[in-house]
């Protein structure tokens, strides 16, 4: 790996949080930094590693501190997933402007999905309903009745996958039929097709992935 290799900071993607899908890029990045940081799942994962650990949680601010107290100092921070899809980089990049970023892919939930679909995604329109209003759905509601758009969906916090089946079959589109699969990748991997009416009544996991407008086959 000699890309970036003076580079003091690294997003490291972990992909779905289990070590069998860890690359070894990933591997070698993690062993290169002095301190890691990341969610407790993430940290987990490298126990064995006698390194300085931060964990992440809601307050940024202060994990934007902390990182500008050990700037210089080889540093990794540990995202779930790829961190090009909703993570960290975005923010990091917006606090650290100019600062040269390494950046690690790892596997996305995005990407294990469509596996298990066993199709592309190329087409795919992504969109993270974490921390937004469901209206964000109301553009592409009419493809996806119609089954004209490959909408997939990415859920947490108040936004659940109930919460999902819940304002589509409000909207009108009950019968429309979903895929749905959390802790992909995991032991604990759960997949399931549903009509949004069923899903509104699931209790699946607050982090899922929801693919609708494709034609089950």
């Amino acid at each position: 790996m000699t890309q970036n290799r003076g580079s003091w900071l690294k997003v490291i993607g972990i992909g779905p949080g289990h070590p069998s899908w860890l690359t070894p890029a990933a591997y070698e990045a993690v062993a290169q930094a002095e301190i890691l940081v990341g969610g407790r799942r993430a940290l987990a994962l490298f126990a064995f590693l006698e390194r300085e650990k931060r964990v992440i949680n809601g307050d940024l601010e202060s994990l934007r501190r902390f990182l500008e107290s050990v700037r210089g100092r080889p540093t990794a921070v540990l995202v779930s997933g790829d961190p090009g899809l909703y993570s960290l980089l975005g923010w990091l990049k917006r606090h650290f402007p100019g600062e040269e970023i390494m950046v690690i892919p790892g596997i996305s939930s995005v990407q294990l999905a469509f596996a298990r679909l066993g199709r592309g995604w190329e087409e795919a329109i992504i969109l993270s309903l974490h921390g937004r209003p469901l209206s964000l759905l109301d553009p592409y509601l009419k493809e996806l009745a119609q089954e004209k758009v490959l909408l997939t969906l990415l859920t947490g916090g108040n936004n659940t996958p109930s919460k999902v089946g819940e304002y589509l079959t409000s909207q009108g589109l009950g019968k429309v039929n979903l895929w749905v699969g959390a802790e992909l990748g995991g032991p604990e991997e759960r997949i399931e097709y549903l009509l949004a009416e069923d899903l509104a009544r699931s209790d699946f996991p607050q982090a899922a992935v929801i693919i609708g407008g494709y034609r089950r086959r």
